[in-house]
Formats: C-alpha cells, structure tokens, sequence
C-alpha cells in the first residue's frame, strides 16, 4: 500500500491538535496509513540489509514513536510532526551511535537515506585516516557517491579549513564533524507512488559502499 495525502494531513493534523484523545480517536488511520505502507517499504528493504549486514536489525513495522517522551518535553507538543525507522546494527547503549540507513514521512516531505544522527569524534578521526590513505573501501565509498547526483553530503562543517592540502573532493568529507547522505523530496508523484518501496530499495542499495566505510571505521575504533 502506498501513501496517500491522508498520510501527511494526518501528521500535520495529529501534531497541531497535540490531544491524546483525538489521536485515540483517529489510530484507525495512523495505523492504515503511516505504519502499512512504512511496513511495506521496510519488508522490501530486508533482503538488501540482510545481504548487507548479518548484524543489522531490520524488522517491517518498527517505526519510531510518533509521541515524545514526556520527560524531554519543552515547548508543550507531545506528538512530533515527523515519523521514521532506522535500521542499524543493535545499539550497546543509550548513548551508542552507529551509522544506519533511514527513511522519514512529514507533513513536508519525505526522504532516505545513510549515516549518523552523531558520529563520535574518534570514529570520524578514522573516517578520515581512512580517506587520506587511499584505502580500498573509501575509495569505493567516494566513487559511489559522485554517482549519486540526487543525494545530499550532510553534516557540520568546521568554520575553518583543517586540511588546506587536500584536494576538493575530499575536504567535503574531511571537514565535517559528521556524516550522513540523504535526498527529500516533497514531489507528490514521489511520496504517493505505488513504486515508493522499490525506488527506496535501489537507492539504499546504491549507499552500501558509503554504510560500509562507515562500519570499517566503526570496527577499527572497536565499536
């Protein structure tokens, strides 16, 4: 099932009535048309992330919470606007960060793609030990990326260049304090079209070079 205008109206609805009983009221359709078609898109992802990584969590229907914790609450709202899965490797920690391929509904838009929500210092130290180096799977990870004209390199820069030495193409990596690559779209053909899970699929497919420069930094750092 794909998405319908049903889909962001009733996140924008859901998020500016900020009631728990006129979400109570309409859970008929948060489930019918949020959690099934994200279901639908994450069942299609499992062989690719399976074939990926055997560590990787990958499981249809585990979205994220469309209702804040109340303990963090600080401006009133209670439901968020947006709502997305991630799919990684098991977390050690609440305060574990591992790089993962994700996906994201709003109001607004929707997009996907891979990365860190935070990348550790000493991981993003290795990234870039990495990339200086020539190693085989940077190597692979920029060459993947200059394929990808539709996605976006993501992340804080430094306000000033630490590898003046560099060549261009690799001080847009190197001089961020993290990483991640995503495209949104807010095209109605694209968040309502029947083929969503399939383009989804084959874009993330085409991010598995960069996922794995990722987790070989991971794992050199003993993460």
């Amino acid at each position: 099932m794909a998405f319908t205008p049903e889909a962001p109206q009733f996140l924008f609805e859901n998020y500016t009535m900020n009631d728990k009983q006129w979400f109570k009221e309409h859970k008929d359709i948060y489930q019918k048309e949020i959690v099934t078609p994200f279901t639908e898109i994450m069942t299609e992802l499992v062989p690719l992330m399976e074939a990926t990584d055997p560590k990787i969590v990958c499981k249809p229907g585990k979205i994220s919470r469309i209702y804040r914790d109340v303990r963090l609450i600080k401006d009133g709202m209670f439901f968020k606007r947006s709502v997305w899965c991630s799919i990684m490797r098991p977390k050690e920690g609440r305060f574990d960060t591992k790089p993962e391929f994700f996906f994201w509904i709003s109001p607004d838009d929707l997009g996907w793609g891979c990365g860190y929500y935070k990348t550790d210092t000493d991981v993003m130290q290795k990234i870039r030990e990495l990339i200086i180096s020539g190693d085989k799977t940077a190597k692979a990870a920029l060459a993947a990326y200059k394929k990808l004209s539709k996605f976006t390199l993501s992340g804080e820069m430094y306000k000033r260049d630490h590898f003046p030495d560099q060549p261009p193409e690799l001080k847009e990596w190197l001089n961020r304090k993290e990483l991640s690559l995503f495209c949104a779209s807010d095209d109605p053909e694209v968040y309502f079209s029947q083929e969503l899970p399939k383009m989804v699929a084959e874009d993330m497919a085409k991010l598995v070079p960069v996922y794995k420069l990722f987790i070989k930094a991971q794992e050199l750092c003993g993460k």
